[in-house]
């Protein structure tokens, strides 16, 4: 080998690849760059299922706000007082709700007993409400020839599909294109012994006081109040194929809770109703705030629940999971000015922290009952006026009777169904709604929204 062939041979240095410790290093710093990918990616992921489980609870919170809001504007149909329509205390006469005689605003201990003897636990610090009506099922017309004279004991009571004359026009009952009657046996389907129905019946000859206006023209009547009488049906009605509601038991007991003006009041026997206006099945269901402990024994995923009375039980629902609070306050008017507003007396200003113009975060600052903290809920008898000057037909001194009650505010408060350790968002700890007494799910920290809607009583609201 030449010398010259050597000096072109290339160094060993030259050729050398990496060493050892300059892998170690690109490795690592290869390492922390796709651990950091990664956490963005899982952060992301994360976020999006939490997000995915906020718009699933806002779901179904728009579906359970929905039933809430369709029963509640139909309150009192059928004929119902106003304070029989809308309840927010629970009958101390009445089984199903425990304690008796209980506020329904921030519970604590209150119970409620299904139709196959479960006791649900209503969440404490949440609200609750109860809605009678005809609420689920038509409303039957009735003239001169059909009757269930006197419907006050145990009467049969039919219905013809149509009614009227060509004088005064005629009433299809049961229309083909709708089947009334063939939607209201499917409705009392499921009526027995043991979870019996209810029937409320209208006078069409009597009224028992007038509701006018104070101005001009004085005296026209705004609200319309028959007697009325509510019994128990303990079969399916056979409406379709027999024209019948079947055997109506106007002296029982539940009914006659019904039929008093004051649910705080003693029970009233039913009147002698000779000639009907309309009839239905009436609803009572209530709405609270449970958990399952046979599926959920740490509490954590509480939901929106319905009940609908059956006798002294309820058939209870679910409406709305992962729910952690209700609130309900009372639009009532207290003024005389027809409307549910918010007041502008001293100390009750509009300003940054309390800016809304028809509702006020203030205690006595507008007509809505109890939405802010200090305020006291309301009772039965503001839920109408009360004249002590006339007297009434209950021989209490509660003449005028015209609703007070307006409008029911219904506030829901849903959380993701599960913690989110990474969120530290305002809510994440917890969230208060109107005067809600009710403690933050623990443990965990979670997305939360509230939803919150006005609602005005059909038959109750202000119609100028």
């Amino acid at each position: 080998m030449t010398i010259s062939s050597l000096s072109r041979r290339p160094s060993r240095s030259a050729t050398s690849g990496f060493t050892l410790i300059e892998m170690i290093v690109v490795t690592l710093l290869l390492s922390i760059a796709m651990l950091g990918l990664l956490a963005v990616f899982d952060a992301s992921a994360r976020i999006n299922k939490n997000e995915t489980d906020v718009a699933d609870a806002q779901g179904s919170v728009r579906y359970g706000i929905y039933q809430m809001t369709r029963s509640i504007r139909m309150a009192g149909a059928g004929g119902l007082y106003v304070t029989q329509a809308v309840l927010n205390h629970n009958d101390a006469n009445l089984l199903g709700i425990q304690p008796n005689g209980v506020s329904y605003d921030n519970v604590a201990g209150v119970t409620v007993t299904d139709t196959f003897g479960n006791v649900w636990n209503v969440r404490d610090g949440t609200d609750m409400i109860e809605v009678r009506g005809v609420l689920n099922s038509p409303i039957i017309g009735f003239d001169e020839s059909t009757s269930c004279n006197p419907c006050t004991g145990t009467n049969q009571l039919n219905a013809l599909p149509i009614i009227g004359g060509p004088q005064i026009g005629y009433h299809l009952n049961n229309d083909p294109t709708r089947t009334q009657f063939a939607a209201i046996d499917a409705y009392t389907q499921s009526a027995n012994v043991g979870k019996p129905m209810l029937v409320i019946v209208q006078d069409a000859k009597n009224e028992l006081h007038a509701c006018g206006d104070l101005g001009p023209p004085i005296g026209l009547q705004r609200y319309p109040q028959p007697p009325f009488n509510v019994g128990v049906i303990t079969a399916q009605t056979n409406l379709a194929s027999g024209n019948t509601f079947g055997s109506i038991d106007f002296a029982n007991a539940i009914g006659q809770r019904f039929n008093v003006e004051l649910p705080s009041g003693a029970s009233q026997p039913p009147a002698t109703i000779q000639t009907l206006k309309r009839a239905g099945i009436l609803d009572d269901v209530v709405y609270f705030i449970t958990t399952d402990p046979a599926t959920d024994p740490t509490g954590i995923h509480p939901f929106l629940a319905q009940g609908y009375r059956r006798g002294n039980v309820f058939e209870v629902s679910h409406l709305a999971d992962d729910v952690e609070d209700m609130q309900v306050a009372y639009g009532i008017d207290t003024n005389g000015d027809s409307a549910v507003t918010r007041l502008t007396s001293a100390g009750c200003p509009i300003n940054a922290n309390d800016p809304d113009p028809n509702f006020s975060t203030t205690a006595g600052c507008d007509e809505w009952f109890p939405n802010a903290v200090g305020e006291v809920a309301p009772v039965d008898t503001q839920f109408q006026e009360q004249s002590p000057f006339n007297p009434s037909h209950s021989g209490l001194p509660l003449a005028i009777h015209c609703p007070r009650l307006h409008a029911v505010m219904i506030s829901l408060l849903a959380k993701a169904r599960d913690s989110d350790p990474t969120y530290k968002g305002p809510a994440a700890n917890g969230y208060k709604i109107m005067n809600s007494t009710a403690a933050p799910i623990t443990p965990g920290l979670y997305r939360r929204r509230v939803q919150t809607l006005k609602i005005n009583l059909r038959n109750y609201a202000f119609q100028g």
